[in-house]
């Protein structure tokens, strides 16, 4: 079982690379994929959403939860594009001035000194 999670986990990291290389922006991708195909962010923060309250049930088992989501920003300059991840470091959202064109284009490397 564990491999087979490993391995999906594997898989979702592939298309979020392919997908960015591609300039497409999709709910999922992970942190990761980002790091490894437009580098570090140029500014990172962690903001809350609204109060929510939100129950479930799953496999014999319910959860509740109350109080606020916290998410993680990502700023790209070079792509105009901001990221917002969840708590399980998935892309959960975006704003974005960009094309897709212009997210495909490789991000310059740093200059270094």
């Amino acid at each position: 079982m564990l491999v087979l999670v490993l391995a999906l986990a594997g898989c979702a990291t592939m298309r979020g690379r392919d997908q960015l290389r591609d300039g497409l922006l999709t709910m999922g991708i992970p942190q990761s994929s980002f790091l490894e195909v437009w580098g570090m962010p140029d500014q990172t923060y962690v903001t809350s959403g609204q109060d929510i309250m939100e129950a479930g049930w799953n496999q014999g088992s319910g959860s509740f939860f109350r109080g606020k989501r916290t998410f993680e920003v990502w700023k790209y300059e070079s792509k105009k594009t901001e990221l917002i991840f969840d708590r399980r470091k998935n892309l959960a959202a975006w704003k974005t001035n960009a094309t897709v064109k212009e997210l495909a284009t490789p991000t310059p490397e740093p200059k270094r000194e």
